[in-house]
């Protein structure tokens, strides 16, 4: 949830973690742009950044609204940032301490860019927000190994069906 603050924001994504963030935009776009905002996107590859039209929508609506992808993975013609999300917005921002950090997608770059972002980056831990993706990992009784497709179970476990 955006907090009523007028401090400028750093959107950090990885992969699918894009959905909650740009429902966030979409939400509070004219607030976000107003306080000033850069949208980090990372990838594997170019077509895990599956929203890009959308993204250009968003630019041209919100014009204080920046947007800087980034992929991790080999990519024919790629002259854009490369390496993890999370390094990219620690070396673009040095001094965060005047920041709000809204981070959603994989775990692992969620903490790590809680972790980089405080200890490096001056970031007061009070001020990174998160969405993790996590998953549980199944039990072999959980498993039917005859089955490839995964369902979601009444508690909403993923199972094997």
């Amino acid at each position: 949830m955006l907090q009523p603050t007028e401090a400028p924001i750093i959107l950090v994504a990885s992969g699918t973690g894009f959905a909650p963030i740009c429902a966030m935009l979409k939400a509070h776009g004219e607030r976000i742009a107003q306080r000033g905002a850069v949208l980090y996107w990372g990838g594997y590859r170019l077509t895990d950044l599956y929203a890009l039209d959308e993204i250009e929508v968003l630019l041209q609506r919100y014009p204080g609204l920046r947007f800087v992808p980034v992929l991790s993975g080999p990519e024919a013609g790629w002259e854009g940032r490369t390496g993890f999300v999370h390094e990219a917005v620690a070396q673009d921002h040095l001094d965060l301490s005047a920041h709000e950090v809204y981070a959603c997608g994989n775990p692992l770059m969620v903490d790590a860019a809680r972790q980089v972002f405080v200890r490096d980056n001056g970031l007061n831990e009070h001020n990174f927000f998160s969405d993790a993706f996590i998953t549980r990992r199944l039990s072999s009784q959980e498993m039917d190994h005859n089955s490839p497709e995964p369902k979601a179970s009444s508690q909403g476990q993923v199972e094997r069906v």
